[in-house]
């Protein structure tokens, strides 16, 4: 093929298929989504994961302590009252520690407490005035072993049954149950100890709709009675406290 003849051939060749230009370049095949990618969306899935099983333990959790921790519970008795032999239920101090850390009654020194007050019990059970014991949640007296406790238990009926509220947390409010629960006693709204026949309770004279979850302030006066009232019965309106109680 001549010279010239080898030109004309590739000039028809440029007219059929063009200069190039402007043919946009092949791009390469997808490679799906990068590594890094599903490592990044596994660890948040995992976190996710991770709180949600937590949250759950924490929630099951939450349902196993305060007052139905069962260290708690084995230790509060069911007993009924005898005359001679039990007049009254006596402080436990079985699990102490592990009661009050559920309850969230956390032992201090008198002299650390930022709250201190005093309120009063009046106890009946059919129809009979209960005594309050002395020393209730107090371990090792005169060492504070609870937020709320008793020291001495008077023998003359009207000057027992003092609750003592000392603990190390400002403006700290317990509640009757409180009380009962770190005395070892069982108590609802319908028992107390051994008694079911129904639990009433007054605060300074008047019905205490939230019962036994009733929150003790400074200076109440509570009157409980279990079973049938005492003859000629009326609930305490006030309680005279020593000169600095």
């Amino acid at each position: 093929m001549s010279k010239g003849q080898k030109m004309r051939t590739n000039e028809k060749r440029d007219r059929r298929l063009g200069s190039g230009q402007g043919i946009a370049a092949t791009r390469p095949k997808s490679q799906g989504v990068p590594m890094w990618a599903w490592l990044v969306s596994g660890a948040v899935v995992l976190a996710a994961v991770i709180v949600a099983v937590a949250v759950v333990m924490v929630a099951r959790g939450s349902s196993s302590g305060g007052q139905n921790a069962s260290c708690v519970q084995s230790r509060l008795s069911k007993a009924k009252l005898d005359p001679l032999s039990q007049p009254t239920w006596q402080p436990n101090y079985d699990n102490l520690a592990c009661a009050l850390s559920a309850l969230g009654l956390a032992p201090s020194a008198e002299s650390q407490s930022l709250t201190h007050y005093h309120a009063h019990l009046t106890l009946y059970v059919n129809g009979k005035r209960v005594l309050i014991p002395q020393n209730i949640a107090l371990q090792a007296p005169p060492g504070m072993s609870s937020d709320v406790h008793t020291h001495d238990s008077a023998v003359d009926p009207g000057k027992n049954g003092i609750i003592h509220v000392e603990a190390p947390t400002a403006n700290f409010h317990a509640t009757l149950l409180q009380f009962f629960d770190v005395w070892g006693v069982y108590a609802t709204s319908q028992c107390l100890g051994g008694y079911c026949d129904g639990v009433k309770l007054w605060v300074n004279g008047k019905p205490a709709p939230n019962g036994v979850n009733t929150v003790m302030n400074e200076h109440d006066a509570f009157t409980m009675v279990v079973g049938k009232e005492p003859k000629n019965f009326k609930p305490d309106t006030s309680y005279t406290f020593e000169p600095g109680e």
